[in-house]
């Protein structure tokens, strides 16, 4: 690529065991197959097997194989549909030096399989580096590589160094394994997707199956954390310690840890992203720019530490969860984040003693939710959740209860995944939503401009309380949220997605010309024998502004 950045230096590293591997957790329910081929056979009719790779993956066997005098590695998956064709398709594209090349890719015995660079010197798993070789060499090519996956709409999902590999000068790295990778659509920077996944790399929102650009950045930063220390810093705790642990927490560092080094990983793997599309907030994590600004000895803000939270939201050191707090936004968040805690925080009266001695009119807010919640049992939610956002209106995340969400869209997005298989879970976290009028509540205050949404979400609110009898009209709503706040059109037929009339129409077109049986079966899907339309494809059409012609439809029926 034109706009890479050079690297020229040598690396000095420290092996420590080259051959361990650290293995991703994949959720999948797919059974796998698994053998060994032998020496002298031949993948897709040209390149030889020589021998298995000894490097361990739970995901497939590697084989070093060679072709026209030049070693490569075979990697065969042991699941049929292991690997996206999407992110295949992107990679073939891609052509980095800082990006593992795919050289060629098919099937082998109804398996899929790649083939791929052999990179003699193993990966960086088991080696130590330090700050002068991080900074001059390291931390660029893996920026440099990160650049070129987003710019190509891959995010990578699970880096960490066994999926970093040393170049044969001895000199660079190549990211490899996009196994669990995904493509994100064109124009749309959040995926939300459950997946397999590292926890130790992993960024506190991948957690909630919501994966970002960002997200990769964060494992960058523990990846570096690894590279310098030789172990990460959640190395004795579980996943779901983890979760909560990286949610407000900042990450913990040895005392022999350069300052430097410090900022950067900070920097990469800052909590809060709610402010990632505001490129003039120095407080979200850093990105590609940072890093390269970084790498330069640029001095720049550290996320959490600008002079203007200094300025307009200091406060004195508040303790929560041994996390010690400066400012108003992170104190916000990190409430906001540990619920059921931060709750605990106001009803004790511990957050309005707190504000009474430098901040009136906060300790105000604080003593009126107390008063409140005395005289109206069973609201404590609300009055908490009402209070956060009073105090902190910036607080651009959907905080509500035990659950977090990027954005309004991030929820809508979630709540179409949940419906699509039938997942019920969320249901009284739904209704409680539209109950309390928190869409209406949230977007007067982060989208104060928004009118037309304004009215959308306190219709569909008032049409919940009414039809709240009926498990149709309920489910309706449900669908008609998701599509409202998502922003997306699809109606999800299974193996096929709709995002039109016209497609619906010569869907349905297709189905009688091949098998009238099969159309007639979709029909009666789509409408019962009390001529009630499927709830999702009556939402869907609400969606697509075609309420009126619906109305027009069950009038016709009547008469």
């Amino acid at each position: 690529m034109s706009d890479r950045t050079e690297i020229n230096s040598n690396l000095n590293a420290t092996e420590i065991n080259s051959d361990i591997r650290q293995s991703t957790v994949v959720n999948q329910d797919i059974a796998v197959t698994s053998y060994l081929l032998s020496a002298g056979s031949i993948i897709a009719g040209k390149y030889e097997v020589i021998e298995p790779l000894s490097v361990s993956t739970g995901e497939a066997d590697l084989y070093i194989c060679k072709y026209s005098d030049k070693e490569y590695v075979a990697k065969i998956y042991r699941r049929q549909r292991a690997v996206k064709p999407e992110v295949l398709t992107a990679l073939k594209s891609i052509d980095s030096p800082y990006i593992a090349s795919l050289y060629d890719m098919g099937e082998y015995n109804s398996f899929p399989f790649v083939i791929l660079p052999y990179y003699k010197n193993g990966s960086l798993q088991g080696r130590k580096f330090t700050l002068e070789e991080l900074k001059r060499t390291i931390i660029p090519c893996i920026n440099e590589g990160l650049r070129v996956l987003h710019q190509n709409d891959i995010i990578h999902k699970d880096l960490k160094p066994s999926n970093i590999m040393l170049q044969d000068d001895n000199k660079s790295i190549a990211i490899i394994d996009f196994g669990i990778s995904s493509v994100v659509e064109k124009g749309n920077t959040v995926l939300v997707t459950k997946t397999g996944m590292t926890p130790e790399y992993s960024a506190p929102e991948t957690f909630r199956n919501l994966f970002l650009e960002e997200s990769d950045y964060y494992s960058f930063g523990i990846t570096v954390y690894e590279l310098f220390c030789g172990y990460t810093p959640y190395k004795n705790m579980n996943a779901e310690e983890i979760a909560q642990y990286t949610a407000v927490q900042r990450i913990p560092f040895p005392k022999d840890m350069p300052q430097e080094l410090q900022d950067f990983i900070s920097a990469v793997t800052y909590f809060d992203i709610t402010n990632r599309n505001k490129k003039e907030n120095p407080n979200r994590r850093w990105t590609y720019s940072e890093v390269l600004n970084w790498c330069k000895g640029k001095e720049q803000v550290i996320p959490g530490e600008s002079a203007d939270i200094a300025a307009d939201n200091r406060i004195p050191v508040y303790t929560f969860l041994g996390k010690r707090y400066k400012d108003i936004p992170s104190l916000i968040t990190a409430l906001a984040s540990n619920w059921n805690d931060g709750k605990k925080q106001l009803y004790r009266g511990l957050l309005s003693a707190f504000f009474k001695n430098f901040n009136p009119e906060i300790a105000g807010y604080c003593m009126d939710a107390e008063e409140e919640a005395t005289r109206t049992k069973g609201k404590d939610d609300i009055i908490f959740w009402n209070l956060l956002y009073k105090i902190y209106p910036e607080l651009n995340g959907f905080y509500w209860k035990e659950q977090i969400y990027e954005s309004l869209p991030a929820l809508g997005r979630d709540m179409l995944e949940r419906l699509w298989k039938n997942d019920q879970s969320n249901f009284d976290y739904w209704n409680s939503i539209l109950e309390n009028n928190l869409l209406t509540g949230y977007v007067t205050i982060v989208n104060s401009n928004s009118e037309g949404l304004t009215a959308a979400v306190s219709a569909l609110e008032t049409a919940h309380v009414v039809g709240k009898n009926s498990n149709r009209n309920t489910m309706i709503n449900y669908y008609t949220m998701a599509y409202l706040l998502s922003g997306q059109q699809i109606l999800n037929m299974g193996e096929k997605q709709l995002e039109s009339v016209a497609e619906l129409v010569a869907y349905m077109k297709e189905l009688f010309q091949a098998s009238y049986g099969e159309f007639e079966g979709f029909c009666h899907k789509m409408i019962d024998r009390d001529d009630m339309l499927d709830v999702q494809l009556e939402a869907w059409l609400i969606a697509l502004g075609k309420r009126k012609e619906l109305e027009s439809w069950r009038k016709q029926l009547s008469q």
